[in-house]
């Protein structure tokens, strides 16, 4: 392999990457507070930063390319549009993913700070919903549109490292 290009402008570490499935554009994330939308058939590279209210964990296309969704470690879901740059909505799901203390956790669920956040997104293949997870048992699908958690799956009761006890 030859490297064919440095794509430079965060300021914090990168945390995700995403390619649109419909145009030449890559969207990153990054612990500065920003998303960052690459077109990488444009020399040099045109970028246009998308600030957000807090560190981005992961970032995610829309199946038909037009909306972009990153996940924030405030706890929130934001919903851009791919073409314009415009933020479209937030969705609040930092109640939502809460849930359970470690075993070796003195503090209670509701006043941890490991589980509040989704460090995962996956848009649904016709783009009506998305999924989220984390560092948690639960995995949330929200329906788009409306702006609701349509469903919040227990992926894990399991007590033990190996995955043998129950």
């Amino acid at each position: 392999g030859k490297l064919l290009d440095v794509l430079a402008g965060h300021e914090g570490p990168i945390s995700g990457l995403s390619f649109s499935p419909v145009t030449s554009l890559l969207a990153s994330s990054s612990w500065d507070k920003s998303v960052r939308l690459w077109d990488i058939f444009k020399s040099k590279g045109e970028v246009e930063a998308l600030p957000q209210s807090s560190d981005v964990l992961c970032v995610a296309f829309r199946p038909d390319g037009k909306e972009l969704c990153c996940s924030l470690l405030d706890g929130q879901l934001a919903f851009w549009d791919a073409m314009t740059g415009e933020m479209k909505y937030t969705i609040e799901g930092r109640k939502d993913i809460i849930g359970g203390r470690r075993h070796d956790e003195a503090r209670a669920a509701k006043n941890s700070t490991h589980a509040l956040s989704f460090s995962s997104i996956c848009y649904s293949a016709d783009g009506s919903c998305i999924l989220a997870g984390g560092n948690s048992k639960f995995v949330c699908i929200y329906e788009i549109s409306q702006k609701i958690l349509l469903k919040k799956f227990v992926i894990s009761n399991n007590l033990s490292l190996d995955g043998v006890l129950e």
